[in-house]
């Protein structure tokens, strides 16, 4: 009986199960129910409180779902990653997390059966990460859809995936940007503006190059989930998830098109090509047409989300979709689908890596969303199924990377104590430690081949995990000579071509290529050289004051938290002085009985390690005093200049004090009232005079500066202002001012002169008050784009005659010739032999010799002329005190 009884309870048992999960699967939270619509519904779009409301939601109500809160974003939202996987994966993360720590570093694990067994118990992780670019919105409402599927899904399929996987996943990289877009589209909805993009920058710096910091890491949100994967979590696949152009493929999966980075272990690319494969078969096996491989998107370039994993011994896909108006549907005629780009000449023609052509109709969210969770699927799916095989490959990529380092050169790079800008060699440090990369302090001197390095020397070994890494981001990078056709137009890159970090930052270091004998002591992330960037200084105190060398780019931080009228006076050396045999360059500070804010300082005591330099009297003609802050002004368009947000970003770093000028401020006239120096980033002349087109926004954010605008500013100059142009705005001022300067790269073609991204060396006359505090000799970064291009060429990629080919496109370049000397001065020009450092220079004779950035009078006032970016995506350290300087040239008095 008792048998019996035993049996019917186990037999209600075994029938309630499926009761039981569908009561649980009907409890979590469905997406409809907290945002009133379903995600991807025409014309919806989920702003960031409600996609945070509802994964709150999915978390309270699911036990395989963890919301975490890594901080605050930019413009302070809360920065949220769900991991979601099986219940009893939710609930072992931190032995989880562990374990990937050592399967990251073979060198933590102790034997092969160890290796073995972690192999064996550890969930492959898996991170997807969505909308980095906002106007690319589907992805962030998607994810809540993914999540509700995984959260709520009871398949036996479902669930052993959950059992092999963890899936970090971000709703969005770019919180803020979510906001800007969906606000501006809720706002336009229903008016003739409705599926433009906001006027203004989506994410509040960059733009869209916040998919351009994955080494530089400047950006709260980059540092955020660097630090979750590359310090935390080491996932084995980052799929980033993206959207294109509305007139090409429907998708773009990988594999990617030429040329691939070297570092980049081979096996890694293989892997992508086979997860790239299996996705364009799942969306086609679904019915999807015009899915392209092999296109667009390359592996050279390092920098972007989907590009860091791979110098990290990971997976990294990219996807993207074709878009529609941010929510809005459209219709595409087949007539409209010419949008060529490298490996897809023809979208309405089909190729190997593109079968089956998209013939036009109408184009929704919901289709983007539906391939989107085919593809993010895919990833997951192919995760578990190959789980071993995944995780035994990482395992020994980042082996082979520890044995190269051991046995190949180089074998380490070397930073030397001795730095022109000891600070900013420290913050590359910091920047590398953020990455995950291992960092070594030399605790004696030592000596490779013959040099010695001294105590305190940073040493970064190559023989560890992240060995790819280290060489990408140190090494000078050479891109191939790739033509349309040979002997033909440039074939630009993805993005850039040469990024070396060390010569961007202006730092001194040295490629070991033999193996060496150090004592050597390894820096945590704790220990970062950060610590008091003050302290590594040149400050010295005399009877009167404190002097600070102008050699450090914090030299103009500590400048900008000293004024104060109060405390004391500032001023600059025009000139070298010797004091007490001391020798200060000219451009350094001089304190007058005020102590600049440094750490290390207490109370107007000495910096220690320092003496005082006994000297009452001061030479006040080789003083020029700084009695405060140049009225700075930097103009902002409607049109959203990711430069213009980026020489934000550097201002803001250094505490320069500024206002934005909008084009009501240039056109309104009396600039030199307000303004002392006036900065335009880096645009075209014709995007600074006449912005957006009438019509396609509301009137307030049309019409640019117009001629008005340009009379204004050339009345600011002669008047006594400062006017900063960089880069392509330099022929604003050329041309409409009448300056004795020509540019030498204009009307060259892409056959002719090609510098896609890259570094060049220049001279630099240091007796320019622009250029006080560098070195002789530095390195600038040279981007030149493209007027047009074969995409805006009808049939441009289709020819396949010789005499038939389309003229190479008109590169937009500057390099400068003056031909007044009188007025005009060089502070850096191209060193006379190829100036090209790391990247790619097609056509080096039209630029050496020839100045890259120029001093022009004008009235009573001066035009400081860049012809290269000296900010770039706030990477080049090396050449910001040229900014700096030349901002100051508005404030100082003799």
């Amino acid at each position: 009986m008792i048998k019996r009884f035993l049996l019917l309870l186990l037999v209600a048992f075994l029938f309630a199960l499926p009761l039981v999960a569908a009561v649980q699967a009907q409890n979590v939270a469905k997406p409809f129910d907290v945002l009133g619509f379903s995600p991807a519904d025409d014309r919806k779009l989920a702003d960031w409180a409600q996609i945070n409301s509802y994964f709150k939601k999915l978390d309270a109500s699911s036990a395989r779902v963890e919301v975490r809160e890594l901080g605050p974003s930019t413009l302070q939202r809360p920065f949220l990653v769900a991991f979601i996987s099986s219940e009893a994966n939710i609930k072992n993360l931190a032995k989880i997390q562990a374990n990937q720590r050592k399967l990251a570093d073979p060198r933590l694990m102790a034997t092969d059966a160890e290796r073995d067994k972690l192999i064996s118990e550890t969930p492959a992780i898996v991170a997807i990460t969505c909308s980095i670019h906002s106007t690319e919105i589907v992805a962030s409402q998607m994810a809540m859809a993914l999540a509700y599927r995984l959260a709520s899904d009871d398949s036996k399929a479902t669930q052993e995936m959950l059992d092999k996987v963890v899936l970090i996943l971000v709703p969005s990289v770019n919180p803020d940007g979510i906001d800007i877009v969906s606000h501006w589209y809720q706002k336009t909805l229903g008016t003739q503006y409705e599926g433009t993009a906001p006027p203004e920058l989506y994410h509040h710096y960059t733009g869209h190059d916040n998919n351009r910091d994955w080494f530089m890491l400047t950006q709260v949100e980059t540092q955020m989930l660097s630090k979750l994967f590359w310090q935390e979590w080491f996932p084995e696949i980052v799929y980033d998830v993206h959207q294109q152009g509305s007139n090409g493929s429907r998708m773009c999966v990988p594999p990617f098109f030429d040329p691939s980075n070297p570092n980049i272990d081979p096996l890694i690319l293989r892997q992508v090509g086979a997860i790239g494969y299996r996705m364009a078969t799942k969306l086609m096996a679904a019915g999807y047409q015009g899915i392209v491989t092999n296109s667009t998107y390359d592996t050279w370039w390092h920098g972007g989300l989907r590009s860091a994993p791979y110098y990290h011994n990971a997976i990294g896909i990219l996807t993207e979709a074709a878009s529609v108006r941010i929510a809005t549907p459209i219709e595409i005629k087949r007539e409209q689908l010419r949008s060529p780009t490298r490996g897809l000449p023809d979208p309405l023609q089909a190729a190997t890596n593109f079968p089956s052509v998209w013939e036009g109709g109408v184009w929704r969210m919901r289709d983007i969303m539906d391939m989107e969770l085919i593809t993010t699927r895919t990833a997951l799916e192919e995760a578990a199924l190959h789980h071993d095989e995944l995780l035994t490959n990482f395992v020994n990529v980042a082996a082979r990377a520890i044995e190269a380092g051991k046995t190949d050169a180089p074998f380490a790079y070397i930073v030397p104590a001795e730095q022109l800008d000891k600070p900013t060699a420290d913050k590359m440090l910091e920047i590398l430690l953020q990455q995950g990369v291992e960092v070594h302090r030399a605790k004696s001197n030592f000596e490779i081949d013959g040099k010695k390095y001294g105590a305190g020397s940073y040493v970064v070994l190559l023989a560890q995990p992240y060995r790819a890494n280290v060489k990408c981001l140190f090494e000078a990078q050479k891109y191939p000579d790739r033509r349309v056709y040979p002997g033909g137009p440039a074939e630009p890159p993805y993005d850039v071509a040469g990024w070396t970090l060390p010569m961007q930052m202006g730092v001194n270091y040295v490629e070991a290529g033999k193996l060496f004998d150090a004592q050597l002591e390894k820096l945590e992330l704790n220990q970062s050289p950060k610590k008091h960037f003050y302290e590594e200084m040149q400050i010295v105190e005399d009877a009167t004051g404190d002097y600070l060398s102008p050699n450090s780019n914090f030299a103009y931080l500590a400048l900008n938290e000293s004024f104060n009228p109060k405390k004391g006076t500032i001023y600059r050396l025009s000139r070298e002085l010797n004091i007490k045999n001391h020798t200060f360059p000219a451009g350094s500070l001089f304190f007058k009985s005020l102590n600049p804010p440094t750490p290390s300082r207490s109370k107007g005591k000495q910096k220690p390690g320092k003496k005082p330099i006994k000297n009452d009297k001061v030479d006040s003609s080789a003083m020029e005093e700084i009695a405060a802050p140049p009225r700075l002004a930097l103009y902002k368009s409607a049109t959203g200049s990711m430069d213009e947000g980026w020489t934000r970003w550097v201002l803001e770093q250094f505490k320069f004090d500024y206002k934005s000028a909008l084009d009501a401020d240039l056109r309104a006239g009396h600039l030199k009232d307000k303004f002392d120096v006036i900065i335009l980033p880096d645009m075209n002349m014709n995007q600074i005079i006449q912005g957006n087109r009438p019509g396609s926004y509301p009137d307030a954010y049309t019409d640019g500066i117009g001629e008005e605008g340009v009379a204004n500013l050339k009345a600011f100059v002669e008047a006594g202002g400062v006017l900063i142009c960089f880069d392509s705005s330099s022929e604003l001022a050329m041309t409409k001012f009448d300056l004795p300067v020509k540019n030498v790269l204009a009307n060259l073609a892409s056959d002719q002169f090609y510098a896609p991204g890259s570094i060049f060396r220049a001279v630099i006359d240091t007796s320019s008050p622009i250029a006080y505090g560098m070195p002789q000799e530095a390195d600038l970064y040279f981007v030149a784009g493209r007027r047009g291009g074969f995409d805006d060429m009808p049939d441009a990629n289709r020819n396949a005659q010789e005499n038939s080919r389309p003229r190479a496109p008109q590169v937009r370049a500057l390099a400068f010739e003056i031909t007044d000397t009188t007025r005009a001065r060089s502070v850096a020009r191209y060193v006379d032999s190829n100036p090209l450092r790391s990247g790619w220079l097609l056509g080096a004779p039209y630029v050496a010799g020839k100045s890259a950035l120029v001093d022009v009078t004008l009235g009573k006032g001066r035009v400081v002329l860049f012809g290269f970016r000296p900010q770039h995506r706030g990477q080049t350290w090396g050449t910001f005190k040229l900014i700096f300087n030349s901002i100051l040239l508005g404030g100082a008095k003799p």
